[in-house]
Parts: structure tokens; sequence; C-alpha cells
């Protein structure tokens, strides 16, 4: 394995930017041929106020196709079946948890749609980085170059007044051929609003596959926290693609 990661470094040529290198590749990985997969989604949320924690929580699978009749997202009819059933008990019993109604819409269409083309989405999240450090190493095993990354996201002015600090770093691990191979990212803030301190951030990573010149995020894990003015929340999400 040391050996390949040799290899691949002597295969960058010497200046070689590749953050660069990696946006030249991600434009040529927004392709339209046909692809299936199975969606597998899990949904988890905690909030805390001055009562005692509430947990809310579910799992979803479903069936994806794109092609050039656009997305196709297929729910099994038992699972549309249980989310009847949970919405009949909590007409009877409001406090009844409801799983299957909670991660069915917690799956979002455009999120979805991204997942199986990911290369534009990541062009935008790379569109102010700047390279902190580039190093080879592996993922998963694989040779990889490692990009780290320093990211600039574009906040509203009504928003951006009120954050004290914001920190937001991001990681790329691209295979031999230019092809990334996942990307993480950490977001940490903290503000104040009329006295009233608040803080949070969130962590994600998503894993890719080429599916001929598309660019697939087969699996994508977040993790949201938040507290500020007597509440505080916690939230995590993971979505598996199975290809077919």
């Amino acid at each position: 394995m040391r050996l390949s990661i040799f290899l691949l470094s002597l295969a960058l040529p010497l200046g070689a930017n590749g953050l660069d290198d990696l946006r030249s590749s991600l434009q040529k990985l927004q392709g339209s041929e046909p692809v299936k997969a199975t969606l597998d989604h899990s949904f988890w949320r905690q909030t805390m106020d001055d009562k005692k924690p509430t947990v809310s929580q579910g799992k979803v699978t479903a069936q994806l196709e794109d092609g050039p009749q656009g997305l196709k997202v297929a729910w099994g009819r038992g699972t549309l079946q249980q989310a009847a059933k949970e919405l009949a008990a909590q007409e009877r019993e409001p406090d009844r948890p409801a799983p299957t109604r909670i991660a069915l819409r917690n799956v979002d269409p455009l999120e979805v749609g991204e997942s199986l083309n990911h290369a534009e989405a990541l062009l935008r999240d790379l569109a102010q980085a700047q390279i902190q450090e580039e190093k080879t190493d592996t993922w998963q095993g694989k040779p990889a170059r490692l990009l780290v990354l320093k990211l600039t996201p574009k906040i509203p002015e009504s928003q951006r007044k009120y954050l004290k600090e914001l920190k937001v770093e991001a990681k790329v691990w691209v295979g031999g051929d230019g092809v990334p191979l996942a990307f993480s990212s950490s977001v940490a803030y903290k503000g104040s609003r009329m006295f009233i301190s608040f803080e949070g951030g969130n962590t994600q990573e998503l894993q890719f596959s080429r599916v001929g010149n598309r660019l697939v995020a087969t699996r994508t894990t977040s993790e949201d926290r938040s507290s500020g003015f007597g509440a505080s929340s916690q939230t995590k999400k993971t979505t598996t693609l199975t290809l077919l």
C-alpha cells in the first residue's frame, strides 16, 4: 500500500493544484445516463427545554430511478400503509410516535436528486474553498490525495449580523483517477441575539461511487446540534444508496 501511495504522488505534476484538478474532474461528472438504487434513510432527533427530553426517530426504504424522464421515488405499499396506521393512531392518541411518517417527511426529493448526481452540489461547496494542506493519504485502504480546505459559506446578512464566530472546514479524499472518494465537513458557530447567546454546529460525511459519468453519493451521514434561547436539539441522519 505504501508503494501505491508513493506512485500516486509521482503521478502528480510539480506545482499541481489539487483543488483545481478536482473541480475539472467534477465538471466532467455531471452525466445523465440512467441509474437505479435502493434508498435506506434513518432519522433521529432529540430536543430539550425546561421539560424532559423529547425523542423522535424513524427509518424508511424507497426505490429510486433517475433517467431521461426525471427522478422517480417509489414507496412500498407496506410503507404507505404503515404511515396511514400511524396517522390513525395519532388521531386517537396525539402523543403516540409515528416513526414511518417522520422518516417519510424527512426524505427531501431535492437532496435525493443531488445524491444521484452530486458533482454539481460538490462544486458549489468548493466554489469559495481555499487549500490549507494537500498530501498523500488513504481512504478505506485505497491510495488517495487528501485536500484539507477552508470554506467560506454564503450567509444572508440578516443572519450573519448575529454571528460572533464561524468556522467551516472540509476534507476531500481524491482517487488516482481524479474522482473524489469521500468528503467531510464541519461547521461551528457562536452568536447572540437580543442579548441571548446561542451556539451550534454540523458535521457531515459523504462517500462516493462513479456510475458512468455520474458521481453518486452512496452514503451520507450528518449531525446537527444547537443550543440557545432555553432549548437545545441534536439531529442525526443517515442515507445509504445501494446501486442496482
